[in-house]
């Protein structure tokens, strides 16, 4: 749901596409026009990624309330069923344990975000945002990030080790190019063909150019 109220400054926000870079105050807000319609063009300092501007307009932000009720308000049908990983014998099971959600999560970690799946969302919404999911990877700022995103944690190595969410994001990624693959599917049985030429001329993460190749030639 998007806020219709506008911001101002000292506001806390966060970017529901980008939940990785945590809680951002408002420091500048400027009124503009975007295509006939008023927006903002906000400069926000995010915890975890520093100072971006962001026309509202484009990328839509909510409060920090506001998300967090959103969250907390989620029909539990409507959020992705966690997918179970197989902890080997040796090991003691602390995979199975791992997969469990941590107090406070709003998902399991290898579960994809309910963005990618949602389906009342348009293909288009949902073939970029699981495009848009390419940006993680299993380098040592990129894992944190990803386990920030699913688990709503502060400092995930608090609660898991590397190597623990190294084995998870494995899974991750095999439910994501598999997602991938029915997503395209599915846009090219409909007969919309066209927005994966679109998608694949305006994205701009490597990975997921080459998951789209992937994809397409399975």
């Amino acid at each position: 749901m998007v806020e219709s109220k506008n911001f101002d400054c000292g506001d806390v926000v966060v970017h529901p596409r980008r939940p990785e870079w945590g809680s951002g105050v408002v420091s500048k807000s400027v009124t503009i026009e975007h295509k006939g319609q008023k927006a903002q063009r906000l400069v926000v300092d995010f915890e975890h990624h520093g100072r971006v501007t962001i026309n509202t307009a484009v990328a839509a932000l909510l409060s920090k309330g506001a998300a967090a009720l959103a969250r907390s308000s989620k029909p539990a049908h409507s959020r992705p069923a966690p997918v179970t990983v197989q902890a080997p014998a040796t090991n003691g099971g602390w995979l199975a344990e791992l997969e469990r959600a941590a107090p406070g999560d709003s998902t399991s970690l290898s579960s994809l975000p309910e963005a990618l799946t949602d389906p009342f969302a348009s293909l288009a919404s949902r073939l970029k945002a699981t495009l848009e999911c390419y940006r993680f990877n299993t380098g040592a700022r990129s894992l944190l990030d990803w386990a920030m995103a699913q688990t709503g944690m502060e400092d995930p190595l608090s609660r898991h080790t590397r190597q623990e969410l190294e084995q998870v994001f494995a899974q991750f990624a095999r439910n994501r190019q598999q997602h991938l693959k029915q997503l395209l599917a599915t846009i090219r049985k409909q007969g919309h063909a066209a927005l994966i030429d679109a998608a694949r001329r305006e994205i701009q993460i490597p990975a997921a150019r080459e998951a789209i190749k992937k994809a397409l030639r399975a």
